[in-house]
């Protein structure tokens, strides 16, 4: 986390800025994901809404009351967290594609919401004044408080794993019927867990909605959005927070490196392509396949290193 948060001392680029300030929004959010989608199975393809919820929330108390972002960020991630209560224990009632599906409808669900909120006038788009005057400023600023999303979220997302929430939500994406019959109550896991990662996508929603600058129901509320969270989260794969930290600096990178190379549409049919090929080939996930490769050849090594020195 401390090298991420110095790094714009090194490069004071806004191209750079702009870029490191999507990939790290996307680590947090892939994070959060993987708290309810990861660890207990249940894959939301509506995250987006909560990201949106945080950032019209921040953005309500700042057009209404004149109250920066970074201090109502924590009010979006709380408004986001009350609303996945609501609508989750309905939702985590279904399973597989069908919970799917119906987060999909609340993503799109809670973007119609908002943009016919009387008085909030989304649809007209908002603007949101750069916090300080400098434009290069302005990014550095807004990155170090995703940084600090960041690391809450990875901080939560380890804190889950580490304790007996975090088995319970393991037990439920193993069996989820076999979890109830061992005392495990696995609604309140689950809804806990949609919650937290609904809140910790809301938390980051107030800030990129600052990044964003002139905030518009479409970009806030993007499906595609949650399509290439649960992809990096795939990618890096499920079973711990590294995996999709790993899978948003490599997605990010090659998108961006791809881009560069080939423009926009030829970018985007190679980067379909590579991602269809690890989720095929790996679909365990980019760090769990490192992990069982370094066990499987590491002892091997090791003891070839051993025989060696014995030898001499």
């Amino acid at each position: 986390m401390g090298g991420l948060a110095l790094l714009p001392a090194v490069l004071l680029d806004t191209f750079f800025l702009s870029f490191l300030m999507l990939l790290v929004m996307y680590a947090a959010l892939s994070i959060g994901w993987n708290i309810l989608g990861g660890y207990a199975g249940y894959q939301s393809f509506g995250h987006v809404a909560f990201l949106g919820i945080g950032g019209y929330t921040s953005v309500w108390l700042f057009v209404d009351f004149g109250i920066e972002p970074y201090l109502t960020a924590p009010v979006g991630a709380l408004v986001a967290g009350v609303v996945a209560l609501l609508v989750g224990y309905p939702c985590l009632r279904l399973k597989g594609p069908y919970f799917a599906l119906v987060t999909l409808i609340v993503a799109l669900t809670a973007e119609l919401i908002v943009s016919n909120l009387p008085g909030l006038n989304a649809t007209d788009g908002i603007f949101l004044a750069s916090p300080m005057e400098s434009t290069l400023l302005s990014q550095v600023f807004l990155y170090e408080l995703m940084v600090i999303v960041l690391g809450v979220t990875i901080f939560t997302a380890r804190y889950v794993e580490r304790t007996k929430y975090g088995l319970g939500l393991y037990a439920i994406r193993e069996d989820e019927e076999v979890a109830s019959t061992q005392g495990i109550d696995s609604t309140k896991l689950k809804l806990g867990a949609f919650v937290a990662s609904a809140a910790l996508a809301g938390l980051a929603g107030g800030i990129y909605a600052w990044f964003l600058g002139y905030v518009t129901p479409t970009p806030m509320f993007d499906v595609r959005i949650s399509i290439l969270v649960v992809l990096i989260a795939l990618l890096g794969g499920t079973q711990s927070w590294i995996g999709p930290f790993i899978g948003a600096v490599l997605l990010r990178t090659v998108d961006q490196v791809l881009v560069l190379q080939y423009g926009g549409q030829v970018a985007q049919i190679m980067y379909g392509l590579i991602l269809v090929a690890v989720i095929l080939f790996i679909p365990q996930g980019l760090y769990p396949h490192a992990r069982q490769l370094a066990r499987e050849k590491l002892p091997t090594k090791l003891r070839a290193l051993k025989v060696g020195g014995d030898s001499s």
